[in-house]
């Protein structure tokens, strides 16, 4: 008889684990969703980066994973997240008004230094479009442009031969400079060149050394550029230009 309540247990165990697997990513987020809905914040939070442990990643995911941490007054984290959302969505408007807001709140007050007009007209090309979009677009360039091509060899029209060749060489043009936005784009999702500061107050150091000179003090929450590395140590770079060392187990990589 113990040893049927024990298998009937075992049992009980496995199908609730079972069940708990069986839960495919978006019935976990709609579950986490729900949390988030009730105030439930902290639940909600670990819901989504269950979802995130196991490999799933999106906008959504890390945009609302980004809003449960900001209501349940996590600021780093939520800085985290909404900067992870907007490496997939750099024009999203939502994602950019929530970072304007918790950076109004945070201890340091940066100033950036301007870009060159070159540079920001280039990243704006670059993010006109999300990757797949991107994809899709070089796609329909470079079949245009090679039909026009096939078109100028096999008419004997002067005018025909002089208008496909000039606009296929123009859309060949369009297709490389759409190739180089999107391997700059795609360098920029998947690599880790930004993170956020995790510790509450820390000193930047001069060199990577404990007994370096303190050069400037920063918090919780700000954003910082990810330049060299050596051993436990990361030098950094902040928006106004200003560049140190920092401990690796400061910050956490966007």
């Amino acid at each position: 008889m113990k040893c049927k309540k024990i298998t009937v247990l075992i049992a009980a165990i496995l199908l609730v684990a079972f069940h708990a697997m069986a839960q495919s990513p978006e019935q976990m987020a709609a579950s986490a969703a729900k949390l988030y809905n009730a105030k439930q914040y902290t639940e909600s939070i670990t819901l989504y980066e269950k979802i995130i442990t196991s490999g799933y990643e999106s906008f959504g995911l890390y945009y609302n994973l980004g809003n449960a941490y900001f209501r349940n007054n996590e600021i780093p984290q939520a800085v985290l997240y909404y900067e992870k959302a907007l490496k997939i969505e750099p024009n999203n408007e939502d994602v950019k008004h929530n970072i304007e807001l918790i950076n109004s709140r945070l201890t340091d007050k940066v100033e950036q230094v301007p870009e060159l007009f070159y540079k920001n007209w280039w990243k704006q090309l670059v993010n006109l479009m999300d990757i797949n979009t991107l994809a899709v677009v070089n796609i329909l360039l470079l079949t245009s442009a090679l039909l026009l091509i096939a078109l100028y060899i096999a008419v004997s029209n002067l005018i025909v031969r002089k208008v496909s060749f000039w606009t296929g060489t123009f859309l060949l043009l369009l297709f490389f400079i759409g190739v180089l936005a999107a391997s700059q784009r795609n360098h920029y999702q998947s690599d880790q060149h930004e993170a956020i500061i995790f510790t509450p107050t820390v000193n930047i150091k001069s060199s990577p050394d404990e007994n370096s000179k303190d050069i400037f003090v920063l918090h919780e929450g700000t954003k910082v550029k990810l330049l060299d590395v050596v051993a436990e140590w990361q030098e950094i770079r902040i928006s106004n230009g200003s560049v140190g060392w920092i401990k690796a187990l400061d910050i956490r990589k966007i």
